[in-house]
């Protein structure tokens, strides 16, 4: 029997890459060290990534696991030490944001949030402090100016619940981390470095409020409950603000000067 051999890789982003291996090298910026290849073999394409590490890897390979049967991540072909191969899902790219798509979207998040969710005790769960810790840190680098600071502080406790769901989450819901499966319309999530487990339940939702679900957010959000998710809103002010301020952290740590905006925490500063 013949094997044929045909393997081909091409990486769609090696000057971004090593823009930012350069920017690591020289600089204070903090980025994921992660390698993306699209790889043909015999006909066939895959998405390679190459991780930091083994550990986020097998991280990455369980989440997967987990969600198999769902249809809405790739299929995990193999996990090699630091490395995760995917099968390459054809899709039609998301432009625009309509109300079939919101309801796609919430059922997607219904089976995520609905695997095996805990009900916490708020003060026994480690995201009331490191929320403070994430404000202080704003102040310190005068994104927060100090009265700002001090009004979210005291917010912080009118808004942290008694208790919190916890379980996974996908924490990066911009629109072209999805596609649409051209058969039969399902979401599919194309980045899936994004799902994550321990996390405090409602904040991918809360990214995607900042970017793009906004005007959608009661559909959404009836959409959801109707699905039977964890109830988390009604203390969706606590999981927004947790978001916040981490997203906020972050991309003045990634240098992601667009994203900063102070302004955003204004009506968190006294809670109704």
């Amino acid at each position: 029997m013949h094997l044929n051999r045909s393997i081909r890789q091409s990486s769609p982003f090696f000057l971004k890459r090593v823009k930012y291996f350069l920017s690591r090298l020289f600089g204070t910026r903090l980025q994921k060290a992660k390698g993306i290849h699209f790889v043909t073999v015999n006909g066939h394409r895959f998405k390679r990534l190459i991780l930091c590490d083994s550990f986020l890897a097998t991280e990455i390979e369980q989440h997967l696991e987990g969600f198999r049967e769902s249809g809405y991540f790739p299929p995990l072909v193999a996990r090699y030490e630091h490395e995760i191969w995917l099968e390459f899902v054809e899709g039609i790219p998301i432009r625009s944001v309509d109300e079939d798509l919101v309801l796609k979207i919430a059922e997607f998040y219904a089976t995520v949030y609905g695997k095996n969710p805990i009900l916490l005790n708020a003060t026994q769960s480690p995201f009331p402090s490191r929320l403070l810790q994430d404000l202080r840190f704003l102040r310190q680098i005068s994104v927060l100016p100090q009265a700002a600071y001090l009004d979210l502080q005291a917010a912080v406790n009118d808004l942290t619940p008694e208790h919190v769901w916890v379980g996974y989450d996908y924490t990066d819901p911009v629109l072209k981390n999805f596609i649409q499966r051209p058969d039969n319309g399902q979401i599919c999530v194309v980045d899936v470095d994004g799902l994550a487990g321990n996390q405090l339940v409602g904040t991918g939702v809360a990214k995607a409020c900042v970017r793009w679900l906004g005007p959608y957010r009661a559909l959404f959000f009836s959409s959801l409950a109707n699905l039977g998710a964890p109830d988390f809103q009604k203390y969706f002010s606590f999981v927004e603000l947790c978001f916040l301020a981490k997203w906020m952290k972050r991309a003045f740590l990634e240098h992601d000067w667009k994203v900063i905006d102070s302004t955003l925490f204004e009506r968190f500063r006294h809670p109704q």
